[in-house]
């Protein structure tokens, strides 16, 4: 599976002049836990997650029209639409990181990968294991009223 298949789209993408209070709105109205950070030609410059959002608010950075550019994360943390899922969730686990961008060559972004995604696909792999590993008992033949135990010579 690539990540391709399984990003969520359109990604949710700020200009790095929005202010954080702004982008904080998206998220909210999105119910989104990131958005994607671009300059002025499209391209990813970085992402503003949650965290980056609860830091300005603990700097007193909320309400005065400090844009995201400020706070967001730098990061070069991103994926390729054809790269393997399980590469990129990898990369995600190894970084700590719930969220991880999907970027054309170029850098413009196309999607985003998170791990609510990711454990959306393994949960019925989980269940197949949890129920095929699961201990049975054999069933017990019904035996038959009038019918005498067998001997054990």
């Amino acid at each position: 599976m690539k990540t391709k298949d399984l990003m969520e789209v359109p990604p949710a993408v700020v200009p790095e002049d929005t202010t954080i209070d702004e982008a904080a709105s998206v998220m909210w109205e999105g119910n989104i836990g990131s958005v994607i950070v671009v300059d002025g030609a499209g391209v990813m410059v970085g992402i503003l997650t949650e965290r980056d959002v609860l830091f300005s608010v603990t700097k007193s950075l909320t309400g005065k029209g400090v844009p995201v550019s400020s706070i967001m994360s730098k990061t070069s943390l991103k994926a390729s639409p054809n790269e393997n899922i399980v590469t990129a969730v990898d990369r995600m686990t190894k970084a700590n990181v719930r969220h991880l961008p999907v970027v054309s060559k170029e850098g413009i972004p196309l999607g985003m990968i998170s791990m609510r995604d990711a454990m959306s696909i393994s949960e019925p792999l989980l269940k197949f294991v949890l129920h095929s590993t699961r201990k049975k008992r054999p069933a017990e033949e019904p035996k038959d009223p009038g019918e005498e135990p067998e001997d054990s010579n």
